[in-house]
This record gives C-alpha cells, sequence and structure tokens, in this order.
C-alpha cells in the first residue's frame, strides 16, 4: 500500500521536484479503530465455549462478529494509510481519504501559501504530541488540513522554512533576469561590434571604439 501510493505521488510530481516529508496521522490516531476491532475479536474468542454451545447459529454468530472485527480494523488502517501531507520541494499536496470509496486531492504551491498553523487541543493531544496542521492559501477558498499527525511544530517549521528558501531561489532568479536585460539593453546602445570588444578588453573605453553619442 504505501510503495504503490509512493509511486502514485512520484508520477504526478514536476520537472526537478522531489519529495522532502510524507506526513500522515499519529498512529496513536489508530486506536478507535483498530483498537475496537481487536476488542471485539478478544471478546469474540472469550465467548467461544458459548458460541459453540448453539451450534449451527453459533458458529455463525462467530464467524461474523470476528468478520466484523477484521472490516473495522482494517477500515481504520486503510483510511488512515492513505490520509497525507506530502511536501515537496515545491508545493504541498494533501490527500484526504473519505471512507473506502473516496478521495479528494488538494494542493498548493509555495508562492501561494498565506498561513500556516498548528493547534494541539486537549489533554489526550497534550500528552501524546499530535494536533493539526492547517495551510490557508492566498486569494482562493483553498485550505489543506490534516488532523491527528504527530509533532505538528516541527511540520509547520519545516513548511516556513522551505517557502523561505523558495522565495529566496525566486528573487535570485529575478536579479538575474533583471541582470540578463540590463546586458541586452547596454548591447543595443554600444552597437554588436563596439559591446563585443569591451567584452574582450575590459579597460577598453566605449568611446575609444564606439559611436559618438
Amino acid at each position: 500500500m504505501k510503495q504503490s501510493l509512493h509511486q502514485q505521488l512520484t508520477k504526478q510530481l514536476h520537472e526537478k521536484e522531489e519529495i522532502v516529508r510524507l506526513v500522515r496521522r499519529a498512529t496513536i490516531t489508530l486506536v478507535p479503530s483498530v483498537g475496537l476491532g481487536a476488542l471485539l475479536v478478544v471478546l469474540d474468542f472469550f465467548l467461544i465455549a458459548w458460541w459453540f454451545q448453539h451450534q449451527a447459529w453459533g458458529i455463525t454468530g462467530f464467524i461474523a462478529a470476528l468478520v466484523i472485527a477484521i472490516i473495522i480494523g482494517t477500515r481504520g488502517w486503510y483510511i488512515w494509510s492513505l490520509n497525507l501531507l506530502a511536501i515537496t520541494n515545491q508545493r504541498i499536496i494533501d490527500m484526504n481519504q473519505h471512507g473506502l470509496f473516496k478521495r479528494t486531492v488538494a494542493e498548493a504551491t509555495y508562492d501561494k501559501i498565506q498561513d500556516v498553523r498548528y493547534s494541539i487541543q486537549g489533554v489526550w493531544q497534550t500528552m501524546f504530541k499530535f494536533g493539526s496542521i492547517v495551510i490557508q492559501t492566498a486569494g482562493s477558498s483553498t485550505t489543506l488540513e490534516l488532523n491527528g499527525i504527530h509533532e505538528p511544530f516541527e511540520v509547520q517549521q519545516q513548511i516556513m522554512a522551505i517557502q523561505g528558501q523558495v522565495a529566496a531561489a525566486a528573487k535570485t532568479d529575478l536579479s538575474a533576469a533583471e541582470l540578463l536585460g540590463l546586458v541586452e539593453r547596454l548591447k543595443t546602445k554600444l552597437g554588436a561590434e563596439t559591446f563585443r570588444r569591451l567584452v574582450d578588453d575590459p579597460t577598453a573605453s566605449s568611446d575609444d571604439h564606439g559611436p559618438d553619442a
């Protein structure tokens, strides 16, 4: 399951895009579903003598209870494994599995992210250090959210750090583009031949080789 999901994400990556981190819900959030399934299995076997006293319908009840317990636990694990935030060096991808047959996928590039916040509420979350992360995009109603993740503060800081790196890189690229434009304007003003001579001999003066202003 995890391998196929990773392959699916890899196929969606853009050029030069790399997965930095996959953030899933804390394993402790599996307790309600997987724990309930396990409890039902224990109770089912605890009552196995009582079940088998009732012959055919008792055996049927034992098997039915066992199947239901397995379904509850498996369903909880399946949904848990498919709910995640994929943090890449270019964007955030939010994958939400709703039940067994519904999935929504949303994404936001770092230049569109306006706010990243986390919350830890209640004694249970405080004790086990898990909570929610919410990513709000600018100029859009899109909100990326994942609940029940371990150390949400750490995730928030990592997203903000990558966002800062992307912004710095974009600023550098813009400066390079501006410099290239300046060179092109200088070349046009001086003429191709004069510009070439200046490049070949930086000590030369444009007045010595170029046309009169």
